[in-house]
């Protein structure tokens, strides 16, 4: 699906919210920037020496994401199959229902984004009338990763969905971090027949190393990977979602589904001595809130816990006033809080 390219994005960050993906950055880096591509892998050939490197805050996704850098694949491709596998294997920070936004980099004017970063941009957002007493966001993961794909990835789409559609199906053993999620919303977990059967089939929540098996995820894996993102948004998986969101008390529509598209925009870019640090733009948060304390470290050297209160304070004054980011960096005057944010995840790959 999508055209397919030889280079490689060298860079590429994405971060979670709570179920939803948001916020990120990432910058050049002086260690990558020699690199050394080999010429084309015979299938299931694996790559020898160096093939670039994963962070992710759970295993079995970074694992999977390292298997695509082994086998030849961008540091687009283990991104995409990074972002699925974690609503496998951490539902609670970053499920398919959720978003999020990216960076990614490419050098060479002829790269998509001509040699400078780009930025990804799928943010969950409210239906256009949500009347339910649960408020629900339209899911932009799916949406958002096809995206990065389409426009950096050197791999079919559907090979780099197909591990998470297996694990989902086959079952994990839950890891250490999902488990410490679960067991603070043990009530919520058994109120939600749905969620209990899946995650406290006991009348209590699964711990560390307990079998996950999820078949319905499984099978709107499996459909995205088969007939294609566009299925979850205007088709017979969209469909079932507007139904099940319905029955859930926070419904959107089939409508809202297909007006909710992931964008490219240009992200904050910052001087680092003789290099650019690039970070996420708003509505992210976190990009514009380590963008404030990644120039006030700049300024001072020093770590402090002003750092920690100006990135938030920076987000904060763009939420209540809107307005040039760069001029919110640069006005160091930012202030206000933010509310309570979801759980979050992130994660960074780089190819070689």
């Amino acid at each position: 699906m999508g055209r397919r390219r030889n280079s490689r994005a060298r860079l590429c960050l994405v971060l979670a919210l709570g179920s939803t993906l948001a916020n990120g950055g990432c910058g050049t880096i002086a260690a990558v920037k020699k690199t050394v591509l080999g010429g084309p892998l015979a299938p299931g050939e694996h790559l020898k020496g160096f093939i670039g490197g994963v962070a992710a805050d759970e295993p079995l996704a970074a694992l999977a994401a390292r298997e695509v850098l082994a086998t030849g694949g961008s540091a687009a491709d283990a991104a995409v199959t990074l972002g699925f596998m974690l609503s496998v294997t951490l539902p609670s920070r970053a499920s398919l229902g959720g978003g999020g936004a990216c960076i990614a980099y490419e050098p060479g004017a002829g790269s998509p984004g001509h040699g400078v970063p780009e930025a990804i941009m799928f943010v969950p957002r409210a239906p256009a009338a949500n009347a339910g007493d649960r408020p629900a966001a339209v899911p932009m993961l799916a949406r958002g990763l096809y995206l990065l794909s389409f426009r950096y990835g050197t791999k079919p789409f559907a090979d780099l969905v197909s591990p998470a559609s297996r694990a989902a199906a086959e079952g994990i053993s839950i890891s250490r971090a999902l488990a410490q999620d679960l067991a603070p919303v043990q009530g919520p977990l058994l109120g939600d027949p749905y969620a209990a059967a899946v995650f406290a089939p006991g009348g209590r929540p699964l711990g560390e190393g307990a079998r996950l098996v999820q078949r319905d995820l499984a099978a709107s894996l499996t459909q995205i990977a088969s007939a294609g993102v566009g299925d979850m948004y205007q088709g017979l998986l969209g469909q079932r979602l507007v139904e099940a969101s319905a029955a859930a008390g926070g419904p959107f529509t089939l409508n809202d589904l297909r007006q909710s598209v992931a964008a490219l925009t240009n992200p904050i870019v910052v001087k680092a001595g003789e290099d650019q640090a690039a970070f996420l733009p708003p509505p992210a948060d976190g990009g514009l809130g380590a963008a404030a304390a990644f120039l006030q470290l700049e300024r001072t050297g020093t770590v402090s816990q002003g750092l920690a209160e100006l990135s938030v304070a920076a987000p904060a004054e763009w939420r209540a006033h809107g307005g040039d980011p760069l001029q919110i960096l640069t006005a160091g005057t930012a202030s206000g809080t933010l509310p309570a944010l979801p759980a979050s995840t992130s994660f960074a790959v780089v190819d070689r």
